[in-house]
């Protein structure tokens, strides 16, 4: 059952989540929600709170009726985002830290506690935190991150597409949105990346020849065996 509330305290709360942290394409967003701890401040009295769940399992209808429901009801709410540059060169973990605190830098109101969902957190100006595993199954503010950043990615992959019709022919980035889709590495195989492509993600790496991960960490500790 989804909460509210982490702590009944009346601290500010904000919960933050991530949409595109795996796809091999494109940027990695993230949504930040503020929702007020009292029913009677939400439009509807808080009944439509019930359908937000994992962005995952809605249809796109679905979670554009509730991205705008959430900006209709939230106290405070921002989107931000990493680029495929910002991913490979801080790593998509340390840039999705990075556009998460984008995000809290964003919201209009003054934060007590930040709610993140999976099992890392930067520190972000001394604020309480708490790293929540599947967080977007249990906090609504979580969840409702989740959604907005989902949909201003989708919504982003499909601008770049439009302005761009052959990145939908020849990787199907309108279907798969930039994940490594069986028609999404075909379409490298055969064109090549593009700029927005992560190179430091396995298939793309593989393709430009740049050793993996652990090609890296193997060659690393061999040089560290011939040190005295």
């Amino acid at each position: 059952m989804y909460k509210l509330r982490y702590k009944e305290d009346g601290e500010i709360e904000v919960g933050l989540d991530e949409a595109g942290r795996g796809c091999l394409w494109g940027r990695l967003y993230v949504g930040a929600v503020v929702f007020s701890d009292c029913l009677d401040d939400f439009p509807d009295g808080g009944a439509m709170l019930s359908e937000l769940r994992d962005s995952k399992q809605m249809t796109k209808k679905r979670r554009d009726l509730l991205y705008d429901y959430i900006h209709e009801s939230a106290v405070a709410c921002s989107v931000a985002y990493a680029t495929a540059e910002e991913v490979d060169r801080e790593n998509v973990l340390q840039a999705d830290m990075s556009a998460m605190h984008r995000a809290l830098d964003a919201l209009p109101v003054p934060l007590g506690r930040c709610l993140v969902d999976g099992d890392y957190w930067r520190p972000y100006k001394g604020i309480e935190a708490h790293t929540i595993v599947d967080g977007d199954a249990q906090y609504l503010a979580i969840a409702a991150a989740g959604i907005l950043a989902k949909v201003s990615r989708d919504r982003w992959v499909q601008s770049m597409v439009e302005a761009n019709p052959s990145l939908d022919a020849r990787y199907g980035f309108s279907s798969n949105m930039g994940y490594g889709t069986a028609a999404h590495l075909a379409g490298l195989a055969s064109h090549g990346i593009t700029p927005d492509h992560r190179r430091t993600f396995g298939p793309v790496r593989t393709l430009l020849g740049l050793p993996s991960k652990k090609e890296k960490t193997e060659k690393w500790n061999k040089k560290v065996d011939y040190c005295d």
